[in-house]
């Protein structure tokens, strides 16, 4: 079987970047916008997400783990799920299938399709001791991490960033340019009428914007035999 280290990760790390979409609707999305660092410091989520991606890919798992935790602090469901894949497969530290299952099972929340069939196979994969520790486990991360909780968190952080915005133009920005960096470090305008979107600005929109955003592409996801994590390059 092919292991979920490749499947999930692969899929996870392409739907988390926030310029990755494939959704028509979605198309006027600036990556200058939704990736600039003024941007994201607005959105929590996005930023300790986009954070804790860097660091996994550079195999600085424990970083990536802390980073995904700030995220997950938010309500974020991808950054979530990255934190049970982590468990499952020992990246950053011991393999821990309970806290794992704990972990998916509070990514599949909003019940995104792929994220619950995903949350079955590990519960498929469990023995009866690791499926009650995950039960006891999950209790916690909820209480924590979940929506009913990091709904009104990440809704605080938005609404006081958009006050603080200069020019208190949301929602009527129809001709102002607003300078962002390029991905070359230049600035460059951009239009504000995309920058003060409601669907950025606006909690429920937001939460709207971000399901459609990183929805997974439908796949089979096998869940294979525990495996140890390869170790960091040191010269990395």
């Amino acid at each position: 079987m092919i292991p979920i280290r490749r499947l999930l990760a692969a899929a996870l790390l392409a739907a988390a970047h926030a310029g990755a979409s494939p959704l028509a609707d979605l198309r006027d999305d600036d990556p200058t916008i939704v990736n600039g660092e003024a941007f994201q410091r607005s959105h929590p989520d996005l930023l300790w997400r986009n954070r804790g991606i860097f660091e996994y890919q550079r195999q600085r798992y424990a970083d990536a783990a802390r980073y995904f935790r700030d995220a997950a602090y938010y309500g974020d469901k991808p950054a979530q799920a990255m934190l049970a894949m982590m468990s499952w497969n020992g990246e950053g530290a011991d393999t821990d299938r309970a806290q794992a299952y704990a972990w998916i099972d509070l990514a599949a929340e909003r019940g995104y399709e792929s994220l619950v069939a995903t949350r079955e196979k590990f519960w498929a994969a469990l023995d009866e001791i690791e499926r009650r520790r995950a039960l006891d486990l999950g209790k916690d991360l909820y209480a924590k991490y979940g929506d009913e909780h990091a709904r009104d968190r990440l809704e605080r952080e938005i609404v006081r960033a958009k006050n603080q915005l200069t020019g208190s133009h949301l929602g009527r920005a129809g001709t102002i340019a607003v300078l962002l960096p390029g991905p070359d470090g230049r600035m460059r305008p951009v239009d504000g009428s995309l920058f003060y979107s409601s669907r950025y600005w606006d909690p429920k929109k937001y939460r709207d914007w971000q399901d459609q955003r990183w929805e997974l592409p439908q796949g089979h996801v096998e869940v294979g035999p525990v495996q140890q994590a390869a170790e960091p390059d040191p010269g990395r």
